[in-house]
């Protein structure tokens, strides 16, 4: 009997023993007494090497990837959007700085990962059309990089010239149009800027706001381990396997709204798809009715959708790329309707 069969039996397995540990915290030293990195999601870990995922271990349905077995299971919170505090003030203000950080994305695997404030994907920002925005970077990294945001703006402010290392630059747009746009490094080679890490979410509100839901954002990404231009492993906000162990929950009957982009590098396509239940779809969220119904949806790298529907019945619903590789190396979920 190996150690994950022996766990299964006294019933305690990956979940219970990831629900009771800690994880690092801010400010934190390590043995060396040196201050830990501002990381999240992924546990700062003593091992700083890359390596290939050892023994992730299957689950009741298939062979999965694991998460970290410490990992709590509201480290992703962030991404449950009602957790986000939207700013009111006439002029948005976000910092961003670029670190570069050890990130833990699967059990035993940590990746030498380039962030947006110590976490990918990056923070999201949410601002209603129309608002003044000013996004200060600040490159604390070895390498220069930038900010790029999807969508209408000024092209002045269009973000494809470099930030050198230990510069700073204030980026001044004004929100629009309405949806879901992805921001990103735009430095050449941009492939590895943006499969190291350096991606995340602005979500652009109409003005009088969306009906109420239940949103989540969900961006798909991969690890490519060795710089090969392959993805080893894939990942929803992250972290392979996370929503596998920790599914998102939902009201029974209430509206879902997920925001969904595939910022997955080297790969041609992906997609999502939701089992035992159908969604509409607001392809890029830059109108308000939907553009199909259906229960997959396929994207190429940068293409979001914003997806709406509801759960009529209690149980665990799968979801995951359609690209079987995708979905068996890191990228399958679930979302309990309660």
């Amino acid at each position: 009997m190996n150690r994950k069969q022996f766990l299964k039996w006294i019933g305690i397995g990956g979940a219970g023993l990831a629900a009771g540990a800690g994880i690092s915290s801010v400010g934190e030293k390590d043995g060396n007494g040196s201050l830990l990195c501002k990381v999240r999601p992924g546990i700062v870990g003593a091992n700083r090497e890359t390596s290939i995922p050892g023994n992730p271990g299957s689950n009741s349905y298939g062979s999965m990837l694991h998460p970290p077995f410490q990992v709590d299971p509201d480290f992703l919170n962030r991404m449950e959007l009602r957790n986000l505090k939207v700013s009111s003030d006439p002029i948005l203000k976000q910092h961003l700085n670029i670190v570069e950080a050890p990130l833990t994305v699967a059990h035993n695997t940590v990746v030498e990962a380039w962030t947006f404030n110590g976490v990918v994907p990056g923070p999201i920002i949410r601002a209603k059309l129309g608002q003044k925005m000013e996004i200060t970077l600040r490159n604390d990294s070895e390498h220069s990089h930038s900010i790029h945001f999807h969508g209408s703006h000024d092209p002045n402010e269009d973000g494809w010239g470099p930030v050198v290392t230990g510069g700073e630059k204030t980026y001044k747009l004004t929100a629009g149009p309405i949806g879901f746009h992805p921001y990103h490094c735009h430095v050449p080679p941009l492939a590895s800027h943006m499969a190291k890490g350096l991606y995340g979410g602005l979500i652009v509100d109409p003005p009088e706001g969306r009906p109420f839901a239940h949103e989540f954002m969900l961006i798909l990404s991969g690890w490519d381990f060795k710089d090969k231009g392959r993805n080893d492993i894939f990942c929803w906000n992250g972290m392979a396997g996370f929503y596998d162990r920790y599914p998102i929950k939902v009201p029974v009957g209430q509206k879902v709204r997920l925001y969904i982009a595939n910022m997955c590098e080297y790969e041609p396509v992906a997609s999502f798809h939701l089992h035992a239940q159908t969604f509409d779809v607001f392809r890029t969220g830059t109108r308000l009715i939907p553009d199909d119904h259906t229960d997959v949806v396929t994207l190429g790298q940068t293409e979001r959708v914003i997806l709406e529907f509801t759960l009529p019945k209690r149980g665990r619903y799968m979801f995951h790329p359609h690209q079987t590789e995708m979905a068996r190396n890191g990228a399958m979920g679930w979302i309990v309707a309660i």
